[in-house]
């Protein structure tokens, strides 16, 4: 498989997209022969074609499989035999939370005095 040129692929869907170019090189905060030259460059930053895109409302991901976005891994189905085997894991969650505000209120405090020792000195 060849190799794509990004920035003719930009450039080509730039042109298409009707979006007219002085609006996009001053969106982009960039001189009108900057933009050129980035239309030349084969292996251009997908920063930049992610930021054109968003500026001329197009989706770069059919153009460049890179910027297609990640497929999340399938949740896992969760099952429980009864409604008290709800409540008994609800209320384990709920316990390990209650845990969690303990130690960071610990924290807080130690964290407070500490600024305080170190304010009146």
């Amino acid at each position: 498989m060849a190799k794509q040129h990004r920035g003719e692929i930009l450039q080509d869907v730039v042109l298409k997209s009707g979006v007219k170019v002085s609006r996009l090189y001053m969106a982009l905060g960039i001189s009108r022969a900057t933009l050129y030259r980035r239309f030349e460059e084969p292996n251009l930053d997908f920063d930049f074609i992610r930021r054109v895109g968003e500026i001329i409302y197009h989706n770069f991901a059919e153009e460049f499989k890179e910027l297609a976005p990640a497929v999340a891994e399938p949740v896992e189905v969760y099952q429980l035999a009864s409604v008290d085997e709800c409540k008994d894991k609800l209320l384990r969650v709920y316990e390990l939370y209650l845990e969690k505000v303990r130690q960071y209120d610990e924290l807080k405090a130690r964290y407070d005095a500490l600024l305080a020792e170190k304010g009146s000195q």
